[in-house]
């Protein structure tokens, strides 16, 4: 099975609420040879109102976002989707995607009526570059050099690894470039450090992820806890009880026998607190983990295999303790409601049925004359909110015109944060205006008045 390298430069961070605005992905073989490549860029959906911040970033416009000569975003979307299900069955690589890009790329999909998992179900996986190069540097500092930022701090940024290894970078943030960018790093850590990349691939499967973190008293995780070190020593002591992929970790180098002396509610209330000593590992979201006997004993800090195995053991052993850590951690858990907000409704309900599923294909399928009367046999409530944006924001003449102005109105609303609009979740136009003043100084004439005349 070959991988598929991609990546996504959007409007912003809200990754329900914002869009993708450009795709790019590249196919290879099993030996990272480049086979296939593709690209796509959209317009803005009439209801987003991009971050100034992340256009900035992008180096796209304002004009150039809601030119007529860009696809929409449907259009883009179901060219995303045709083209990867062309090149599946393969593992789906990105920087920083597990948390980011594959959540814009779902996000995408289902508000497009396209299936939503497509990158890890039918024989598909994902694993997610920017953990590779945080154990690469870790691990193997003479294969991948950390990069390093203007002020001298080392860094995990895509762009700045690219420099320090001597990998030619097009233009920053342009979504092709960052993904051959990736491709040369996992180059690199395939030829130098094999047995990393061959540890890399194991973990995009949820299987192995689970049986190491039962089998393992000790394992080392690569991730960001808001410090510089990326390498973490856990143990696992039990499983959410609302979600069976969340599996609670200990954190070996934590005061385990100061947490062994608090009771529940002062247990809890430790779980808040940073450091927090427990760690939701998501077992289905491809986190790259190392069994300890597989590092060098110069990898090691504070604390060495021995005594790590050795706090490991003890807490395993200790069926109470370990209860009581993950009543804790799951009393620590945050509770959401379900939202009013189709758009944040993605995960809250059951699977789209068989039924369902067959009326988006017919919906994609159809002259758009013919969907709206698709949209009433639809079953899921989410489904017919969404296809009916999607008939408005492709074929508004198909709705009468009073209904079309109501529409109009309330997105003329949710850009201002206006009526059921109040304290909205996405960017407005108010919060654009704000967030344009803090780069005042950074950005063109041009670049400001295109967003100030959207007042």
């Amino acid at each position: 099975m070959g991988f598929i390298l991609y990546d996504v430069e959007t409007t912003g961070l809200h990754k329900r609420f914002d869009q993708i605005l450009q795709f790019a992905a590249v196919r290879t073989d099993v030996d990272l040879v480049e086979t296939q490549r593709f690209e796509t860029r959209s317009r803005l959906m009439p209801h987003v109102v991009p971050s100034p911040r992340a256009l900035q970033v992008t180096g796209i416009t304002l004009d150039e976002a809601n030119s007529t000569a860009r696809p929409s975003h449907y259009s883009m979307v179901c060219e995303i989707a045709k083209t990867l299900a062309l090149w599946c069955p393969a593992t789906f690589l990105g920087f920083n995607s597990i948390r980011f890009d594959e959540e814009f790329l779902r996000q995408a999909f289902y508000q497009c009526l396209h299936p939503v998992f497509l990158t890890n179900t039918n024989g598909n996986a994902r694993a997610d570059v920017l953990n590779l190069m945080r154990a690469a540097t870790t691990l193997h500092p003479t294969v991948i050099h950390p990069g390093v930022e203007i002020d001298g701090r080392l860094s995990h940024r895509l762009g700045a690894l690219a420099a320090a290894n001597g990998i030619a970078q097009g233009k920053a943030h342009d979504a092709e470039s960052d993904v051959d960018a990736m491709l040369g790093l996992c180059r690199l850590v395939r030829d130098g450090a094999p047995g990393l990349w061959s540890t890399f691939l194991r973990f995009s499967s949820k299987a192995a992820v689970v049986d190491l973190v039962r089998d393992e008293d000790a394992f080392a995780y690569f991730d960001f806890f808001g410090s510089p070190r990326v390498m973490h020593f856990l143990t696992r002591v039990g499983v959410s009880p609302n979600d069976a992929n969340a599996h609670y970790c200990l954190d070996l180098e934590c005061d385990i026998d100061g947490l062994r002396k608090l009771n529940d509610a002062a247990l809890a209330e430790r779980m808040t607190q940073e450091p927090r000593p427990i760690r939701r590992l998501k077992v289905n979201g491809s986190p790259l983990l190392y069994p300890l006997w597989d590092i060098d004993a110069d990898r090691f800090l504070d604390l060495t295999e021995d005594e790590l195995t050795r706090r490991a053991a003890s807490v395993r052993a200790d069926e109470e303790f370990m209860a009581a850590l993950t009543r804790a951690a799951a009393s620590a858990e945050p509770i959401y409601g379900v939202s009013e907000h189709v758009e944040l409704q993605i995960y809250g309900s059951n699977f789209f049925s068989d039924a369902d599923r067959e009326l988006c294909r017919q919906f994609h399928a159809s002259p758009w004359e013919r969907r709206p009367e698709l949209v009433h046999r639809f079953g899921d409530q989410r489904l017919k909110r969404l296809a009916r944006r999607l008939i408005y924001f492709e074929s508004p003449h198909l709705f009468e015109e009073a209904e079309r102005r109501v529409i109009a109105d309330d997105i003329a609303a949710r850009r201002r944060g206006e009526g059921n609009h109040a304290t909205p979740p996405w960017t407005t136009i108010a919060h654009a205006l704000s967030e344009l003043a803090t780069i005042d100084a950074e950005v063109s004439d041009t670049f400001k008045q295109a967003y100030l005349e959207l007042r």
